[in-house]
């Protein structure tokens, strides 16, 4: 949640960029509401029982063996869990504001960071010891351009070297 959460800090944005991200905690959510009991109101209970397709290419589901207002109250809660962690998570990059815009200048100018960059930007608020930057990769040299009509030398061929026995050896 923390990318989608600085993309609108910095940029007043977002992006489809945290698709995953949301789909992942929306997933774990609902595993801990319906899986691992981790609900208050919905108690220590498994809803929904695994049905395993695997052998028709098929993804594990879940058959529904609960009411409409269990579904609604599943729900519910999965989207509690959500905004709590969203909200925690801008808590935390309001507080860190600053490393954050740190952050996102090294990489707008690096690229990539290490883990030890990381420590330095979080620790320091700035890059001590900054990486090199990126070399781009060499381009492929130019073709010679051939007017029309001209006519280019042949060029003489490489030197072969013989394969061993072809010449006689010289005598010692």
């Amino acid at each position: 949640m923390g990318g989608r959460i600085a993309e609108e800090m910095i940029f007043g944005d977002i992006t489809s960029g945290a698709q995953g991200d949301i789909k992942a905690a929306t997933r774990l959510a609902r595993k801990m509401i319906c899986e691992w009991g981790m609900s208050e109101k919905l108690g220590f209970l498994e809803y929904g029982e695994k049905e395993e397709h695997i052998f028709l290419g098929r993804d594990m589901t879940r058959s529904r063996d609960f009411s409409e207002a269990t579904a609604l109250a599943i729900d519910q809660e999965v989207r509690q869990i959500i905004e709590k962690c969203y909200k925690r998570a801008e808590e935390i990059l309001a507080e860190k504001k600053d490393k954050l815009t740190a952050m996102a200048r090294a990489l707008l100018e690096y690229e990539t960071l290490d883990g030890q960059h990381v420590e330095e930007i979080l620790k320091h608020g700035k890059l001590l010891k900054p990486p090199r930057k990126p070399v781009p990769a060499p381009s492929a040299p130019a073709k010679p351009v051939v007017a029309p009509g001209t006519v280019k030398a042949k060029s003489p061929p490489d030197a072969v070297t013989p394969p061993p026995g072809a010449l006689p050896s010289p005598a010692v």
